[in-house]
């Protein structure tokens, strides 16, 4: 049975949100998009770390307590090399019975994926169907420098661009919210598990590339502009942001005021800063029902303009490790 990560390492990197029957308490509503928002929006209120560091993983398991460690990267993938102790189940099955069975009760669990996007997903996915999970930041690829084990290659200065960005506030509207149909149970907790389920099982990309968004943007087609999410702070919002692009900061994205912003029609395209909180933030509206990718390294991939991105992008020889790996 593997143990709880250390306290001293856990909460000074990561808060987490409360578990057990409290998440799910009994109600009377039928309106499955409102059980599913409120899953989601007090995952958020409660405060989550965007990620946990590798190296912050790695000294728990260097302790006398180590953490569960979820793999969601494809077995094949696991099996080249994979986190010492971890366990592996794909990001899209991440609400499947068994594999929610076979999860330990009552312990926090670290997430970790490829270059941290899908790992994003299965984080949000568990959080909300209450269980306590955090995604380790730039997956594997900060966890080892070994390409074959890495399997995708990290974020680099070399495929990154430079596209414009502007500074002046895109206006809003106001939609109503879509309607939410995923099962014939009236219980909460499999309320939010067929949601998510629904979305994972859909097999739609949750990512598109910046340079795809961009051309999307810029084709002289409008009718296929997708509707843009910056969900990063509003001041760095301020310092310049996609043109037309809305704000809403990740972790609002699941109140009631802020989705009455989307339009539930459309196909939307989220991005944050490294991609981490935008593949939470693309999460909670795909369960929801909405159509949305997150834009890849979030806006380290669209500007390099470092005043404008705020976060500093992926870096190898800052970001990366070689920490031991079992096949």
């Amino acid at each position: 049975m593997k143990k709880l990560i250390s306290i001293s390492v856990v909460f000074a990197v990561a808060a987490f949100a409360p578990t057990g029957c409290d998440v799910f308490p009994p109600t009377d509503t039928t309106d499955q998009f409102e059980v599913v928002r409120k899953a989601f929006d007090d995952y958020l209120s409660n405060g989550p770390s965007a990620a946990i560091l590798a190296a912050d993983v790695f000294e728990a398991m260097s302790d006398d307590a180590a953490p569960f460690i979820l793999s969601v990267r494809a077995p094949e993938h696991f099996a080249i090399g994979h986190v010492p102790d971890a366990v592996n189940t794909p990001w899209r099955l991440v609400a499947d019975l068994d594999m929610l069975d076979d999860l330990p009760d009552g312990e926090r669990i670290v997430v970790y994926c490829y270059t941290g996007h899908t790992g994003a997903v299965a984080t949000a996915c568990l959080n909300a169907m209450g269980h306590e999970a955090v995604n380790m930041k730039y997956g594997m690829t900060a966890w080892t420098r070994d390409a074959e084990v890495r399997v995708a290659e990290p974020f680099s200065e070399e495929t990154g661009n430079d596209f414009p960005t502007v500074t002046t506030v895109a206006p809003t509207e106001t939609f109503t919210l879509p309607e939410l149909d995923v099962t014939d149970s009236t219980d909460p907790a499999e309320i939010v598990r067929m949601a998510v389920k629904t979305y994972l099982d859909a097999g739609t990309s949750p990512i598109i590339s910046a340079a795809d968004l961009f051309d999307l943007l810029n084709d002289g087609d409008d009718s296929n502009d997708p509707f843009v999410i910056s969900v990063r702070g509003p001041d760095d919002y301020a310092k310049g942001h996609i043109e037309g692009a809305i704000n809403i900061p990740w972790k609002t994205i699941a109140k009631v005021e802020n989705l009455e912003m989307i339009p539930p029609d459309a196909d939307i395209v989220v991005y944050c800063y490294t991609g981490h909180t935008g593949g939470l933030a693309t999460t909670v509206l795909n369960a929801l029902g909405y159509n949305t990718r997150n834009m890849k390294f979030g806006m380290v991939a669209w500007t390099r303009d470092a005043d404008i991105r705020v976060a500093s992008a992926f870096r190898d020889d800052v970001d990366a490790h070689d920490y031991p790996v079992e096949p």
